[in-house]
């Protein structure tokens, strides 16, 4: 073999090298990314473990502490439990609930509970037809998604 031709093999294979080394420089900042994202992820799991620990459940209290009853906070919980409902939940259903939960409930304290809810800004009433359906409010959600998984991106 030249001289020459050796110089070539030789700068062929450090622009292999240099294109490899790119390569792996490129792997190391997507871990980076994707650690950073279970980084987050772990952060919230542990925040939401610590308030589990602390109340022994995620209270009412946190996210609403202007609500000071007990049968509005079990309302409120109520909603919570029932948000999958995408229409929301009338009288009946959450009295029942309540019943389920407290041994005793009157549709007239809930219908009492429920509209103080609705003045304070944590309860929205949706009608449909004769129907007043009830869920939580959306700045009552965000407030519960901020505290358990901090501010929304």
């Amino acid at each position: 073999m030249t001289k020459g031709n050796d110089t070539g093999d030789a700068a062929k294979k450090l622009a292999e090298l240099e294109d490899s080394i790119g390569k792996i420089k490129g792997g190391y900042a997507e871990l980076g990314q994707y650690m950073e994202v279970l980084k987050e992820i772990s952060s919230r799991y542990f925040r939401l473990m610590d308030l589990y620990t602390k109340h022994g459940r995620i209270s009412v209290d946190l996210a609403a502490p202007d609500i000071k009853d007990p049968i509005s906070k079990e309302i409120v919980r109520i909603l919570l439990d029932r948000a999958d409902k995408e229409e929301g939940s009338n009288l009946s259903e959450i009295t029942r609930e309540l019943k389920k939960i407290r041994g005793t409930a009157s549709r007239r304290i809930v219908r009492e509970r429920i509209l103080r809810l609705e003045a304070l800004g944590f309860v929205k009433k949706t009608q449909m037809g004769k129907t007043a359906l009830y869920s939580l409010s959306e700045s009552l959600v965000e407030k519960w998604h901020s505290l358990l998984f901090g501010n929304k991106e």
